[in-house]
């Protein structure tokens, strides 16, 4: 009688590169802090120094995860991109409207300069070729260029939104306008308007005036 060799087990789970996993973590954790920080203290107040304090690393420790500055000022503005997605999907499953959700967008930016002049400054940076985030804000504007267009479809079909416009067009108009209101914003706060003059445009896309719902869109 021949003795059978041991089974190998071949379907059992690969264990988790710990490494991996708690270097994630902490580059969450810093993308975290560092929206955070800007929100807080502007972008040009804001250190590296005073985000690897807050996460307890060294500055070396934090562009370990990020490869140099401009990574990580790139990473924040996606991660901020990320919690804004995610705050919309909220919104809209509680029942807010599409475009109310923009509204709300508009008022965060209202309160957070430093996030929209972080924003607005390496995104105009970026349009140098060699610049080295020119690439991940190229994707970036792919990525919104047309996310949105099924939605202005739908208000088009709710006749609220002008007939005489391409609905995959609009997407692009509305970014667009808000860049420059974000550039007009940052530059005299005082006598810009930034939710009026959104509300204003809207207008013109001949869409409607927001209800009152009594809901509270102030919240951070």
């Amino acid at each position: 009688m021949s003795n059978a060799a041991e089974e190998t087990p071949t379907d059992q789970p690969e264990r988790p590169d710990l490494r991996r996993v708690r270097g994630d973590k902490r580059r969450s954790t810093i993308l975290e802090t560092a929206v955070e920080v800007f929100g807080e203290q502007g972008y040009r107040g804001t250190s590296l120094r005073e985000i690897a304090r807050r996460v307890g690393i060294s500055d070396a420790g934090l562009l370990h995860h990020f490869g140099s500055k401009v990574g990580l000022l790139a990473a924040t503005i996606a991660e901020r991109d990320e919690i804004d997605r995610q705050r919309r999907e909220e919104s809209e499953a509680a029942g807010v409207s599409f475009v109310d959700t923009m509204r709300e967008q508009v008022a965060r930016n209202t309160r957070s300069p430093g996030l929209v002049a972080l924003h607005v400054v390496l995104s105009a940076e970026a349009t140098d070729p060699q610049h080295p985030a020119h690439e991940s804000f190229r994707e970036r504007y792919r990525a919104i260029r047309h996310q949105d267009d099924e939605s202005f479809s739908r208000l088009q079909d709710q006749g609220e939104l002008r007939t005489d416009l391409d609905p995959k067009r609009v997407g692009q108009l509305v970014t667009a306008m808000m860049d420059g209101l974000q550039l007009q914003w940052l530059l005299d706060p005082d006598a810009v308007d930034m939710e009026g003059l959104f509300e204003d445009f809207l207008h013109l896309l001949e869409i409607p005036a927001r209800h009152d719902t009594g809901a509270d869109d102030t919240t951070a």
